[in-house]
Formats: structure tokens, sequence, C-alpha cells
């Protein structure tokens, strides 16, 4: 009779930790993404009292065509449960497409994301580059603020920061806002 009922409160122990596993992950698809969200990882652990959620061990993490892949992933959640940063450590690389169609490669020893400021934060041998095109960032740091536009890329001693740009397409832009100017008078 005991066994029996040691293995009730087992089973129900389970069933409330993947209860709060799939509750916190359809949190962070419906808050962070908005979209499907497919985490895989050889570990997860989450801590609803301090807000954070860290997958280890070859962490893939996939969001339609976005794709981030570290050794460790963390996501940290206000007391209000919605997400205030994302944390990828070790090995990480990723491709993603900007609000403007662009898609982007890169890696980097860490990447936070910090979501309310929509700032990307790439830190260590950190590399951005326009797939199908030469543009192209190098540094120790490089900070990416969807928001405000701004790029500061900052590197150590060792290593110039390195940037190339497609001289041509920043023509082609420039050549489009005038024309998109000149319409919309």
């Amino acid at each position: 009779m005991q066994k029996h009922m040691r293995k009730k409160a087992q089973l129900a122990n389970f069933s409330r930790t993947l209860a709060f596993i799939c509750v916190l992950g359809f949190m962070l698809v419906n808050m962070v993404w908005a979209e499907e969200l497919q985490i895989d990882a050889q570990k997860l652990h989450a801590d609803e009292k301090k807000g954070v959620t860290i997958a280890t061990g070859n962490v893939k993490m996939l969001k339609g065509d976005d794709k981030l892949n570290a050794d460790k992933v963390s996501v940290f959640v206000s007391s209000e449960r919605k997400p205030i940063k994302l944390e990828a450590v070790g090995n990480v690389d990723f491709a993603l497409t900007t609000q403007d169609g662009r898609r982007l490669k890169g890696k980097s020893d860490t990447l936070i994301y910090l979501v309310q400021e929509k700032e990307y934060q790439l830190i260590g041998k950190a590399q951005v580059q326009e797939i199908g095109k030469p543009n192209f960032l190098k540094g120790e740091k490089i900070v990416l603020n969807n928001e405000s536009g701004v790029v500061n890329v900052e590197s150590g001693h060792k290593a110039p920061v390195r940037v190339i740009i497609d001289l041509n397409d920043m023509q082609e832009s420039k050549q489009d806002n005038k024309q998109g100017n000149k319409e919309s008078k």
C-alpha cells in the first residue's frame, strides 16, 4: 500500500514538473517569438521562482527559418512572466532574417538578446555576415540595436575591427530612398 502511495506521489510530482515546463515553453513561444519555437538540448532546467529556463548540451533552437546553436542557452523572464533576456554561451552560431528581409549569419562566444531594448550583443570572436552580400562585421564585441538602428563594433589590441560594406548596395538604397521621398510628396 505504501509503495502504491509513493508511486502515486512521484507521478503527481512528475506531472506538475511536466506541466510547468509545458506552460513555460508555451509562454516563451507566445511572448518572445509569437510563433512556434523548437528547442533541442541534452538537458533542460526551469526555475519558476528565479524566472529562468536553462537548456544545456548541444542546444539547437529553431523558429521558422531562424536558427541558434550554442552549448548553453538561458531565457530570463520577469516576475510578470514576460521575457527580458536570452543568453547563449559557448560555440554560438546563428542564422536569422531581419525585419526588413535581410538574411544574416554569425557566430560568437556569447550572444545576449535584450528583449525590451531589441538589442543583440555578440561577445568574443564576434562575426556577422549578410548572406548573399559581402557586408561583414568582425570584432571582439558587436552590438546591434534594432530599435535605434545603431551598430557598434569593438576590438582588442590583438586584432582590428573589420567592416566590409557593399557600396553598390548603399547607392541603391540611397536611390530607393530618394525615389520614395519624391513619390510621397
